[in-house]
């Protein structure tokens, strides 16, 4: 009895080297709903009241500041996702990287803006 080894297909040599990489497009995808979520952000903070009255009036209206943190929270989640998902797809080996670099550099462009915004804006604020 000869027992015959069938040899194992390697899948990795199999890829080709025009396939997509889903990670990054996935992250990509993630990082264009951020970018929308900001944008509603930056509308609904544009929306805001300038005076120091109004603004003391809003500090008491929960669901408002309610909604202006879930949807800051949100888009800030969805842009560290969407990092995460580009970094990863270019460590993806036999993968193409263009979309990667695409992506982490887009995310992380808008993830030092918006960060940048709020940290300029705590240093800038007055203290009461």
């Amino acid at each position: 009895m000869s027992i015959e080894r069938v040899p194992e297909i390697n899948l990795a040599a199999t890829e080709a080297p025009g396939s997509i990489n889903i990670v990054s497009w996935a992250g990509i995808g993630f990082s264009l709903i951020a970018a929308g979520l900001y944008g509603v952000l930056f509308y609904k903070l544009h929306e805001l009241p300038t005076s120091q009255n109004e603004l003391e009036e809003i500090q008491t209206n929960a669901p408002a500041l309610t909604r202006l943190l879930v949807v800051a929270a949100s888009a800030a989640l969805l842009n560290v996702v969407a990092l995460i998902l580009c970094l990863s797809g270019f460590l993806t080996p036999r993968r193409p990287r263009t979309m990667s670099v695409i992506g982490t550099t887009f995310s992380a462009f808008m993830l030092i803006a918006v960060f940048s915004v709020v940290v300029v804006s705590l240093l800038i604020s007055p203290r009461s």
